[in-house]
């Protein structure tokens, strides 16, 4: 058998040798490290941040519809309170009188019978001349109004009987106008115009409350509480009359009566 023997030979390196290969390793690793094994795997990209959501604002909560108004109401006119005649604390002056004839109705809003600033129509002419009540009346009637009452007596039951009738005012008929002559006069009446059952958001109002003051025409001539000597061409606008010349009248306007109706409830 044939004897194998090895001898270890020690290996000396020349001086410098070693340390520069050490050198040369000790660079390739750091930059083994720096860059990452190929076959190592790499890290995955972070995943991108979703977008910014808008908040949704909150919802405004849809109003409750108001309740439809009723297409009737119907009111009772209480007693007059008199301020100005020949029984009340002060008196007519000079004795004047209110005429017979009389024009109170149920009007729409917009068709106003008549309008201080505003000349006066033919029948308004009429009534507040003579006291005839019907031609202004008809023109009531053609613009689509409803008569109350052309006559004291009809006024009378209407507002002072003891089983006062009640009237019932619509949405297309809201508002009541009136009018009468003051005698004697010229061209002089007392009334009001266009006083509304509806309020300005359309809802039918508890109370009505209308106050009869005194307006001139501006259709005739003529001194103070005297008959008609001629017809003013071209006619004045209606004016409210100022009666405080007259013993006992302070304010402006006087008011010779107020009325009020109050709407009847379920």
């Amino acid at each position: 058998m044939l004897k194998t023997s090895f001898t270890i030979v020690p290996i000396r390196c020349r001086p410098g040798v070693f340390p520069a290969a050490a050198l040369v390793l000790s660079a390739l690793l750091a930059v083994s490290w720096a860059c990452g094994d190929s076959s190592s795997p790499s890290t995955p990209a972070p995943t991108p941040a979703p977008p910014p959501t808008t908040p949704t604002p909150p919802t405004t909560p849809t109003p409750e519809p108001e309740p439809t108004q009723p297409a009737t109401a119907t009111y009772t006119f209480e007693q007059p309170e008199t301020l100005i005649g020949p029984r009340a604390p002060t008196p007519v002056p000079k004795d004047a009188a209110f005429h017979p004839e009389l024009a109170l109705f149920l009007h729409a809003r917009d068709e106003m019978p008549f309008e201080e600033g505003v000349p006066a129509s033919d029948g308004l002419k009429t009534l507040a001349e003579t006291g005839a009540a019907g031609e202004f009346l008809a023109e009531a009637e053609a613009a689509g109004a409803v008569v109350l009452a052309r006559s004291l007596g009809q006024l009378l039951e209407l507002f002072l009987s003891p089983d006062r009738r009640s009237i019932e005012v619509t949405l297309d008929r809201p508002c009541v106008s009136y009018a009468q002559h003051l005698s004697p006069s010229s061209d002089w009446f007392v009334g009001w115009t266009t006083e509304c059952a509806l309020d300005s958001e359309g809802r039918w109002r508890d109370t009505i409350t209308a106050e009869m003051i005194a307006f001139d025409a501006g259709t005739a001539e003529g001194p103070s509480f005297e008959a008609k000597t001629a017809d003013t061409e071209p006619r004045f606008a209606v004016t409210q009359l100022d009666l405080r010349e007259f013993p006992g009248i302070t304010e402006f306007p006087a008011v010779f009566q107020r009325l009020t109706a109050n709407r009847k409830t379920e």
